[in-house]
Order: structure tokens, then sequence, then C-alpha cells
């Protein structure tokens, strides 16, 4: 059993089908720029195979296919209202995104401690802006590792998955999927 993307329409419709509850299985709300979609897509893979599901709009979320900036609004509070944590995918290229403030603006009283900042290897931390530093800084593999390992304990996942009978995909500190994106640190 893979998380899934509750951001994908096919995920939406299979959700209403089946008897899946959504509240069993936390959600990250993954924040990205546009220009960094393969980071993000690799993050947000990368936390489904360890059966987390996320928020990754790739339709909605899109002005570049959305015309109305009122849809690309209520998507990204539906999406955030929707999980239960949102990781902030932090690269030089995400200060061009007019969208990613709305985000972290809208979400960061509501998800207090559950917003996490994930940065790119390429990027200081000292350029960070300061607004962001108020917020946990994954550093790296290890710490988004020890952060999913922390969701999963906190919605017993373990204990859940075991008792339908399903395999636990563990997480391995050895080799780093994310290694272009991400110090191992």
């Amino acid at each position: 059993m893979e998380g899934k993307n509750r951001a994908d329409r096919i995920d939406r419709i299979f959700r209403l089908i089946s008897e899946e509850k959504e509240k069993d299985v936390p959600c990250i709300f993954i924040s990205y720029q546009r220009k960094d979609e393969d980071f993000a897509s690799a993050v947000a893979d990368y936390i489904k195979e360890h059966q987390i599901d996320v928020f990754f709009d790739l339709e909605d979320i899109n002005p570049k296919k959305s015309s109305s900036p009122a849809k690309v609004t209520n998507s990204i509070k539906e999406g955030l209202n929707k999980s239960n944590f949102m990781l902030v995918i932090v690269s030089p290229t995400t200060y061009e995104s007019p969208w990613v403030p709305f985000e972290i603006g809208y979400a960061y009283d509501h998800m207090g401690t559950k917003m996490k900042i994930l940065k790119h290897r390429n990027l200081p931390e000292s350029s960070l802006p300061d607004y962001l530093k108020t917020k946990d800084l994954l550093h790296g593999f290890q710490s988004l590792i020890s952060f999913l390992a922390i969701v999963r304990s906190q919605y017993k996942l373990y204990e859940s998955m075991i008792q339908k009978g399903h395999t636990v995909k563990t997480f391995s500190s050895f080799s780093n999927p994310l290694q272009k994106y991400l110090v191992n640190a």
C-alpha cells in the first residue's frame, strides 16, 4: 500500500468510491515553486512510497493551467485545510513564486509546528527569510526521514497497517534517493 496524492483527480474519485478513510492516513501539503517541480515531485514520490499521503497539486494550483486566481486560491486553501502537515520546498528559485508566500501565510498559524521547511542542498541557510527561520528547518535527507517517522508515529500508521495485514515500508538511511536535491544530514 502506497500513500496517495490527494490532489490527483483519480485518487479523489478512488477515495469517494472506496471505504478508505482519509483521517486514518496523515497528509502532507507540498508547497513549492513551479521551477522546482522535479525536486518537489521526487520528495512527494518518496513520501508516498513510505505510505503517507501528500497534497501535491500539478493542475488546479498551476496558474498557467488555470485562468482564475480565485480557483488557484481556493485549491490552495482546500489542500491546506485537508492536510495535517505542510512541507515547504525552498530552493534558490523559490523567491520567484507569488504563491509559496501565500501558502505559507495562510498556513503559518494553522499548521504551527506541523509546518516544516525542506532546504535544497544549494541554498545557504543564511539566505532564508526570517519568517522561515521561525519554523523547523529540515537540513537534508536524514532530517526528512526523522520528520516522516514522527508523522507515522503520531498517526500510529505502523500499528494500523499491521492490523490490516499491510507490509510496512521502513526508512533507510543507507542510501539517499534524493541526493540530487538534499544533503545526507
